[in-house]
């Protein structure tokens, strides 16, 4: 027989994005390694990775919005940075801005 879930049990949306950019971010950090030779990006990628923790207990707009400031340093000049075309990470880093996009047009 199925079970019946109630609504007030499943999993706020705004929880799914943030679960969205932890996994994302984690396809990221599966390459860390061959990152750590771009000193700048790979410092931001740290940064990104506390703030993300910090969201995570918290759920703040304060870390949506530095989330936000730290993921438009892995666009140089408008651009992607070359690194994550290399490693071909453009799905996940495409995937992180999505679900800042959302959060950020949302208050948590």
């Amino acid at each position: 027989m199925d079970e019946i879930v109630k609504f007030d049990e499943l999993p706020s949306i705004k929880r799914g994005y943030i679960d969205g950019l932890k996994y994302y971010f984690s396809i990221i950090l599966s390459k860390q390694a061959s990152l750590i030779e771009f000193k700048d990006l790979y410092q931001n990628l740290t940064k990104f990775n506390l703030e993300l923790e910090k969201l995570n207990q918290e759920a703040s707009d304060a870390s949506v919005e530095t989330l936000n400031d730290i993921n438009a340093t892995f666009y140089p000049d408008g651009k992607m940075h070359s690194a994550f075309r290399a490693l071909n990470l453009e799905v996940a880093l495409d995937g992180i801005s999505e679900c800042l996009m959302y959060l950020k047009k949302r208050v948590i």
